[in-house]
């Protein structure tokens, strides 16, 4: 007959949680051209970010699955808390296609073609650099 996973209403609000900490409260939206970004604002404190290298990712960094399908790593070199007063920012991101085909973005939100990409799962990870 088969089975119907529900959450309970404290597992609901934990994934919330982790999904605001981790991509930022609306990571899509549309531009003031009518055209898809996307923008990760993440709310993490330093200590959540690895002191030494696990998993195949360097120190200094904290990732996640985003939409079920991709990596999403962010790289904190200086260690900062990524919300508050003097918090590291997005400086730059790298993004890589499921073929291997990389592109580099030299700025904190991701436009077109690259979002929609992403939203339709053709990205394999996203490396975001922070300040």
């Amino acid at each position: 007959r088969g089975f119907v996973a529900r959450l309970s209403g404290s597992t609901a609000e934990m994934l919330n949680i982790w999904l605001l900490m981790s991509a930022g409260k609306e990571p899509f939206f549309i531009n003031e051209k009518g055209e898809l970004n996307l923008r990760f604002t993440p709310a993490l404190p330093s200590w959540l970010f690895t002191k030494t290298p696990k998993k195949g990712l360097p120190k200094n960094t904290y990732a996640f699955k985003f939409l079920g399908k991709t990596l999403v790593v962010y790289h904190n070199p200086k260690m900062k808390d990524t919300a508050g007063k003097s918090s590291a920012k997005a400086v730059s991101i790298t993004i890589e296609y499921d073929d291997g085909r990389k592109v580099d973005i030299q700025k904190d939100t991701i436009g077109q073609p690259y979002s929609s990409d992403i939203r339709h799962g053709k990205v394999k990870r996203i490396d975001i650099h922070l300040s």
